[in-house]
């Protein structure tokens, strides 16, 4: 009996799909970028199982695919002597902010080996960041309708954007860990208006730092996804 239980696990385990865990550290977004893409390649024609780039970066805003001019206020040129990159990029959504403060992973993902479904993809995101925020006594909530993770009707924590080509995903999300509300001040965060940006170190007034807050995201997700440890 005890021999085919462990017969039974290890089929299970040969079915999960592969995760390559890369740290980038803090990165240029646009070298950030281009390695997502890369890597986006390599998993679509199965030369790559799936992979999971984790980083921070150098202040930029994103602009995704419904970004108005009016989303953005101050000119690109003003924007950039106050030590901000704008870089439009083919994801959903609105203009965000990336900066160091943010603990960010970027899943290059084949949902053929998950579930081909856009909704689950992006409820398990959530779950990824809900989990890491309980760890440090935080509860995260889901608004109907909206993406990310809230800490209440008016007040976002975390941010979310995708892009799923031949079901393989691309982008994906930042969690504020140390204060940032004066660098979102600048845009209209994800078009939704006056809206709170709220980060992890606020509402624990704790130190906590955005490299072991990523380790924690980073573990969540292998959770979630189902990955073998």
């Amino acid at each position: 009996m005890r021999s085919d239980d462990q017969s039974t696990s290890n089929a299970d385990v040969e079915e999960r799909p592969s995760l390559e865990i890369y740290d980038l550290g803090i990165i240029e977004y646009t070298k950030a970028l281009e390695l997502q893409r890369q890597y986006h390649k390599k998993v679509i024609d199965g030369s790559q199982g799936d992979v999971l780039l984790a980083c921070s970066h150098e202040p930029v805003f994103t602009c995704g695919t419904s970004t108005l001019d009016e989303h953005i206020y101050k000119p690109t040129d003003e924007l950039e002597r106050l030590g901000f990159s704008l870089v439009k990029v083919e994801r959903g959504g609105s203009v965000t902010y990336h900066g160091p403060e943010q603990a960010i992973i970027y899943p290059i993902v084949n949902l053929h080996n998950h579930r081909t479904d856009v909704g689950w993809y992006m409820r398990s995101l959530e779950e990824t960041i809900i989990r890491t925020l309980a760890d440090y006594g935080i509860i995260g909530i889901r608004i109907a309708g909206k993406t990310g993770v809230w800490i209440d009707d008016n007040s976002k924590i975390a941010f979310s954007g995708v892009r799923i080509s031949r079901w393989c995903t691309l982008h994906g999300l930042s969690l504020n860990v140390l204060p940032c509300s004066r660098q979102f001040g600048y845009v209209n965060p994800c078009g939704l208006g006056a809206i709170r940006v709220v980060s992890m170190a606020e509402l624990t007034q704790s130190t906590l730092t955005v490299q072991d807050v990523t380790a924690q995201l980073m573990s969540h997700f292998i959770d979630v996804f189902e990955y073998v440890r």
